[in-house]
């Protein structure tokens, strides 16, 4: 039988010595270098579709229906980041590339500044600020010009929301409302639900009151039914599965590597966590469950492991608060204006750095644009995966074979994408396959090695991309 100790009030234990001023300033230095380290040029390969579908959108809001850009993809289109993809367009039509770039470092410091607030709820000062780096660092290889970015904020509100629940037995019932909006930016919703239904069982074995478990149970399925009733309608409920055929084929999708920075320090997060409460007090059932959930999405796909640093920051916050001797000090006006004239200060820095930083975006072939623009409308382009959303966005008359929106290609198609990229008889099969009278591939590449070979002119080479031309057949003589 497991025996759980007396709760420890994190109020309790001995005050600071150190002055309040000194206290913040780590919170007040970090802040500003995570506004203004996160500005720089747009690189991601996926925001490009996401611009021009948010632009679209602006005109008309057909959220589900048949892909009206590719004649290659074979399955219905779920715009499920509708309001992700709204509000990015209008950052892009409000200050151009470098407003996209800024979008970047303002969710990074909310994400900062959240999961600081979230860990002070337990925590005192420098460890909530400790947890606050942690967790900027863990969830960085999700922070992109992306409407996922949003999910990273909604998550530590959402772990700290159920984590709360599992201690006061109290009913979050704005947990619904916020699920909805949640699931009209990105995919990423269904941690509210599952948190949810994951505290739920834990209050089960317990044995908390049966009509607390009700409850929670009742507010997570309630979340779940508001996801279906946001304009996208019941098949968001389906979208996740969709990608769910071809995640091995998408590296993101990938379990993490050892090597990764995020990964590393999520993995730490996880340890320690795992630690403290072996020399504490014993965890509760429903922090085992979230413990459990941060541990498999930590290791399952690289692309989930900001949620799991995410989950940990309010389990870890509690945990070493239980074990300081010192208490934890009450939120007050000093620290809530420190922490507000910090982010605007840093965010104040971001947007000027960006107009510097981000004026071009960076990876992509723009100095190709004339000959791009040169190619007929309509003309098929066999094309680098990292590049096919930017041309749908720069070059919309042209027609990629693949992009970011892998859901809607047959896996098939995808894994004979996975052959062109290696080369050789994988790439000349998808050029006839297709028809491209055109490639634009990166120099040096397989594809690239393969069609030069095999005749192909290059009509032009610029910043680590080759653009390719078919050879035109011999004149009957």
């Amino acid at each position: 039988m497991r025996v759980v100790e007396p709760e420890h009030d994190p109020l309790d234990g001995r005050p600071w010595r150190i002055p309040l001023w000194a206290r913040l300033t780590p919170l007040v230095l970090v802040v500003l270098v995570v506004a203004t380290q996160t500005v720089h040029a747009v690189n991601d390969p996926d925001t490009w579709w996401h611009l021009r579908t948010g632009d679209e959108l602006r005109g008309h809001l057909d959220l589900v229906g048949p892909d009206p850009w590719s004649p290659f993809t074979t399955r219905e289109w779920i715009r499920h980041q509708w309001l992700g993809d709204l509000l990015l367009s209008w950052l892009h039509g409000l200050g151009g590339l470098p407003a996209v770039a800024w979008y970047v470092a303002l969710l990074g410091t909310t994400t900062l500044v959240v999961a600081y607030l979230v860990a002070r709820r337990d925590a005192a000062v420098l460890p909530a600020a400790a947890l606050a780096l942690a967790a900027a660092v863990g969830t960085s290889m999700t922070l992109s010009a992306r409407p996922q970015s949003f999910s990273l904020p909604f998550t530590l509100v959402a772990g700290g929301a159920w984590l709360a629940t599992a201690r006061d037995h109290r009913s979050r019932w704005w947990l619904v409302p916020f699920t909805w909006v949640w699931a009209c930016l990105h995919g990423f919703w269904f941690v509210a639900p599952l948190l949810g239904l994951v505290v739920a069982v834990g209050l089960r074995l317990e044995r908390a009151p049966g009509r607390v478990v009700a409850r929670a149970t009742a507010v997570a399925l309630t979340s779940l039914v508001a996801a279906a009733l946001t304009p996208v309608g019941p098949r968001l409920l389906t979208a996740p599965f969709q990608v769910g055929t071809i995640t091995a084929l998408i590296d993101e999708w990938r379990p993490p590597t050892v090597g990764m920075p995020a990964f590393l320090v999520t993995w730490a997060m996880a340890m320690l966590l795992v630690l403290v409460w072996n020399v504490g007090r014993a965890p509760t059932w429903p922090e085992i469950g979230v413990l459990v959930l941060a541990g498999y999405l930590l290791v399952t796909h690289g692309r989930t492991v900001a949620l799991a640093a995410a989950l940990l920051v309010p389990l870890l916050a509690r945990a070493v608060q239980e074990r300081t001797p010192l208490g934890r000090e009450g939120l007050g006006r000093a620290e809530v204006l420190a922490l507000l004239v910090a982010a605007a200060v840093g965010l104040g820095g971001a947007w000027t750095l960006a107009g510097t930083r981000a004026a071009a975006p960076q990876g992509f072939p723009t100095a190709l644009a004339d000959r791009l623009d040169a190619l007929p409308d309509g003309t098929v382009v066999c094309n680098d995966y990292g590049v096919g959303g930017w041309l749908w966005w720069a070059h919309p008359r042209l027609v990629p074979v693949i992009d970011g929106r892998t859901e809607l290609y047959a896996p098939a198609d995808v894994e004979a994408y996975a052959r062109f990229a290696a080369g050789g008889d994988g790439t000349t099969a998808l050029v006839s396959h297709r028809g491209c009278p055109a490639a634009l591939v990166r120099a040096g590449s397989p594809p690239a090695a393969t069609l030069t070979r095999g005749g192909w002119s290059v009509a032009g080479t610029a910043e680590g991309w080759t653009l390719l031309g078919r050879p035109q057949p011999p004149e009957d003589s």
